[in-house]
């Protein structure tokens, strides 16, 4: 994000999986975080955010943008890593023009400034790891889907500090 600090207690958007998938990433993330020591978060791709404060209007225009057969593909990349905490190892995501389009969407709902710089992924574990550990994990590790499908969207309140993610609302 251009510019970005962490900051202590925000909000952020994220995209949540159903059935199959969700227990498929879960096992995945169990799997790594065997291996990655990691605080506890649910499988998910961050949409948007950090917004400082969300408000009763936003969520409403949130709720009329979440329909009943809500559903975004996602396309997998593969598995990867980094040395940032919050990007230490994850599933890489392609940035489609449909995950674009969404969250153009949302960033419009209350005129939010657009954050072009993106990269889609689903965190497995968080923290500071050895590269060679990453390395290996991935050589172990299930194969993965070419798609996997966002089924619904969350707002969610974050303390990075507190490694605290508190699911507020699912859509």
């Amino acid at each position: 994000m251009d510019n970005f600090k962490r900051n202590n207690e925000v909000y952020w958007i994220w995209g949540l999986f159903s059935g199959k998938e969700n227990d498929f990433l879960n096992n995945i993330k169990e799997e790594v975080q065997d291996t990655l020591k990691s605080p506890n978060f649910q499988c998910h791709i961050t949409l948007s955010g950090p917004f400082e404060k969300v408000d009763k209007k936003f969520l409403n225009k949130f709720k009329e943008l979440k329909v009943n057969n809500f559903s975004i593909p996602l396309k997998v990349n593969g598995y990867n890593y980094k040395k940032e905490e919050f990007e230490s190892f994850f599933i890489s995501i392609k940035n489609t023009k449909e995950l674009t389009n969404l969250r153009e969407k949302i960033y419009e709902l209350k005129k939010f400034k657009f954050q072009r710089k993106y990269s889609p992924h689903i965190s497995l574990a968080y923290g500071n790891h050895e590269t060679s550990k990453k390395h290996f994990l991935i050589s172990k590790l299930p194969k993965l889907p070419i798609f996997l499908r966002v089924s619904r969207l969350s707002l969610v309140e974050v303390n990075e500090s507190k490694n605290l993610w508190n699911i507020i609302e699912i859509f």
